[in-house]
């Protein structure tokens, strides 16, 4: 009877083994395919513009705002969970005035006029790894140099562009979801097992307000967990590989708004450390206060508690590279 009650407890007890062992997806590298040059830079561009749809909204299409011409650099703007490149919009037309040349991709399975979509639910990891490769690959023929910015989940893409693609130059991390607030540390391995797992849930921005909460009308009102479980899964990888060896990137700049309430500041820091262990110099690294009562959404103008005056002006230096005292 006591060898019965042992041998039922053996699964239980694999499976919490399984929940805490460290996270190492696989099949997450970078397959890179740089364009050459301009004309085939923007060859690529068209072909991102003609992934999106008749079901994508205005809003949520790709956009490149260019200069006919090869640029001194090129800047890619990721957007966030959610979100889709309008989020950037802004923002991007203030690097093209600067005289970049600038891409703004769709992330995979947003954008869609249909807000209340459950598309989102079959996001995978891998997905959004290419299309950070087709976005750097199209970058890399419409500027001398590549910089990528991304935010929360765009952030953790940015992070893996820069551990994965040598012909990034520099990454601007914005808020990057390269853990969760609500199961920091170790927790996030048993969240991320488990989220990947688990039938997928659709968690409201905004419970009491649902589909109605304030904000932007291109956003998504709703998350996916599953989307949620592919993002960690990148990251995981990005924190892997960040503890064995340098980044590629040659730079990069961390932003972070203390007390966020959607990532993990903890594992951003984290991989700061690492990168700088590991002989990255130029890396600077900017906290917005707690008290200025931002959202973790930096970048949307229309977002509530959005301050474009305050975040905006740091964002746009931050793509210049300057060494930290």
């Amino acid at each position: 009877m006591r060898l019965l009650m042992v041998l039922s407890l053996v699964p239980v007890a694999l499976f919490l083994a399984w929940c805490f062992a460290p996270v190492r997806p696989g099949g997450l590298d970078a397959h890179p395919r740089p364009a050459t040059g301009y004309a085939e830079a923007m060859e690529r561009v068209r072909a991102l513009e003609a992934a999106d749809g008749p079901d994508v909204g205005p809003d949520g299409r790709t956009r490149a705002y260019v200069h006919g011409a090869r640029t001194a650099r090129a800047v890619v703007f990721l957007h966030g969970l959610t979100n889709c490149p309008a989020q950037f919009d802004s923002l991007a037309r203030l690097a093209y005035a600067r005289g970049d040349n600038v891409l703004v991709p769709r992330l995979p399975r947003h954008g869609l006029s249909d807000r209340m979509t459950t598309v989102p639910a079959g996001i995978t990891a891998r997905e959004l790894c290419d299309l950070t490769d087709r976005a750097v690959d199209a970058a890399a023929g419409l500027g001398e140099r590549v910089t990528v910015v991304g935010l929360s989940v765009g952030g953790t893409l940015a992070a893996w562009a820069a551990q994965e693609r040598g012909d990034v130059d520099r990454v601007v991390l914005v808020a990057p979801m390269l853990g969760v607030s609500v199961a920091p540390g170790w927790k996030g391995a048993v969240a991320t097992r488990l989220a990947g797992v688990l039938p997928n849930v659709f968690v409201w921005w905004d419970p009491k307000l649902k589909e109605n909460v304030r904000g932007p009308r291109h956003v998504y009102p709703r998350f996916a967990t599953r989307a949620v479980a592919a993002t960690l899964e990148v990251a995981a990888l990005v924190r892997k590989d960040a503890s064995a060896g340098p980044p590629r990137a040659r730079s990069a700049a961390l932003f972070v708004l203390e007390g966020d309430a959607a990532v993990d500041n903890r594992a951003a820091t984290a991989l700061v450390a690492d990168w700088r262990r590991h002989g990255m110099t130029a890396l600077r690294t900017t906290a917005f206060p707690g008290t200025l009562h931002l959202s973790h959404d930096l970048v949307d103008p229309e977002q509530v508690g959005a301050d474009p005056a305050l975040t905006y002006p740091p964002i746009l230096a931050a793509l210049d590279p300057t060494p930290e005292p």
